[in-house]
């Protein structure tokens, strides 16, 4: 991978196809309403956990990205989220 956030991104996304593919009932509206709105400022996105009420994790493509996309998603009442911030260390 060599510290290549497009990559990682891939791969989520990937991964997260791959899931779908397996189990097509992993998502619903809401999850795939939420990835869509979010897709314009992320390289990756899955869900993850057991089913327990959900976790979607979100790779925005840098940090300006990031910023808009937290900003529009606390502001957008279609979507009720809590947002952790976590970063990356290249």
């Amino acid at each position: 991978m060599n510290c290549d956030l497009d990559e990682l991104g891939d791969i989520m996304l990937e991964a997260w196809r791959l899931h779908q593919e397996l189990d097509p009932y992993c998502s619903n509206e809401y999850v795939d309403s939420l990835f869509s709105f979010a897709s314009p400022y992320c390289c990756g996105y899955k869900l993850v956990g057991a089913g327990g009420g959900g976790f979607a994790l979100l790779l925005a493509k840098d940090v300006q990205c990031a910023k808009e996309l937290r900003h529009r998603l606390e502001h957008e009442k279609l979507f009720d989220v809590k947002i952790y911030d976590w970063q990356i260390f290249l």
